[in-house]
């Protein structure tokens, strides 16, 4: 090999040893993940089947480097595009398979408590997104957000995952008894794919940022399963566990109907509650607070005074299977999008919409995303 081939498959066997599950994927689904780890990079299918088999032998060989593969880490790949934004790196390694390894037997219910940041912490840029639905999110929304925060990475103070994050489509009560979306996908085979894009986020959120993750009806799902005696008996991992919710720094809330955060001075972001036509008439009528939420995938502002709520949309592939369930007409209503507050020094919200076009990209700032 010359020493081009050669640092491009010591970047394959890395990548192979930190993501196991990829050992069992087909050529095509290890090139996407390449690409989104790797994209300074082009592979050629020889040289990812060659690392893939050395990779599997060296698992077979030796029982502590597998089992350390098991161990889910942060994966801390792609440090030159790190280097090229100037962001930061990710927690060291090391810490994150301790900490792995005390969570593996413990099931967590509650999350801990932890406050807020003062209004004067919060002042600048907060991200809101939800009803993502990773595996079925929207890749290309993904990436143009994460190009956005780039952009704006000193400006940024607030990240909020606004539940349905994760689709947890394998508890899905509406179809007990059959398949999942995408036959033979498992439960752990969705959680690895909501620990990829969270680590792909990770880089271009500043360190300090303050990071929220409620549950929405979605993560709910395991909620209800281990409402289950037969099943609390076998448990499953929770999405606070099995993505490191807390280990990553995010403020987790997981009682999706009940639970909301403040930003700045009064404006509570949160699931969403109604599903009526004028819903963001309905949060407002019933809260009296202006608000943000998602839950109905659809856009929708409604002011009154002073006071307004923000139907955000959502950050889901409406054309993936896991969204087969619904009608023509009710995904005609249906819109991607996402938001951004800026908080201002008085503790004031000032709510920015955005609209996404239909193809994932997006304006903001006069650039297009």
């Amino acid at each position: 090999m010359n020493n081009g081939v050669k640092g491009k498959y010591e970047v394959l066997l890395n990548f192979f040893r930190r993501k196991k599950g990829y050992l069992k994927k087909g050529n095509e689904a290890c090139k996407y993940g390449l690409s989104l780890a790797h994209p300074e990079y082009f592979f050629e299918n020889d040289l990812i089947k060659q690392a893939r088999k050395e990779v599997k032998k060296e698992f077979k060989k030796n029982v502590p480097v597998r089992i350390k593969s098991l161990i889910e880490d942060f994966r801390s790949t792609n440090q030159i595009n790190q280097e090229k934004l100037g962001l930061r790196a990710t927690m060291n390694e090391d810490s994150i398979y301790a900490m792995r390894a005390q969570k593996l037997n413990k099931r967590l219910s509650t999350p801990t408590p932890k406050d807020a940041p003062s209004i004067q912490d919060q002042v600048g840029m907060h991200i809101l997104l939800g009803c993502n639905h990773v595996p079925f999110h929207n890749k290309k929304l993904h990436n143009g957000i994460r190009n956005l925060m780039a952009d704006h990475y000193n400006n940024i103070k607030g990240f909020h995952l606004m539940g349905d994050f994760a689709d947890i489509n394998a508890l899905s009560s509406h179809d007990k008894g059959k398949f999942t979306a995408v036959r033979g996908m498992t439960l752990n085979d969705e959680y690895e794919a909501c620990n990829d894009e969270l680590d792909l986020f990770e880089r271009v959120i500043p360190e300090g940022a303050w990071k929220t993750y409620m549950y929405g009806n979605h993560e709910d799902r395991h909620n209800r399963w281990m409402g289950s005696m037969d099943n609390a008996k076998t448990p499953l991992m929770s999405p606070m566990e099995a993505m490191l919710l807390e280990e990553r720094g995010y403020h987790v809330k997981n009682k999706w109907s009940q639970d909301f955060f403040t930003l700045g001075n009064d404006f509570e972001i949160f699931h969403g509650i109604y599903f009526s036509i004028h819903n963001g008439k309905a949060h407002l009528d019933k809260l009296r607070t202006s608000c943000a939420y998602v839950h109905t995938h659809r856009q929708q502002t409604y002011r009154e005074g002073k006071m307004a709520a923000y139907n955000i949309g959502a950050c889901a592939d409406f054309n993936s299977k896991a969204f087969n369930y619904a009608t023509r007409p009710m995904k005609a209503q249906w819109a991607n999008g996402f938001a951004i507050n800026m908080i201002d020094s008085m503790g004031r919200s000032n709510v920015t919409s955005i609209y996404v076009n239909s193809d994932g990209s997006f304006w903001f700032g006069g650039k297009l995303y």
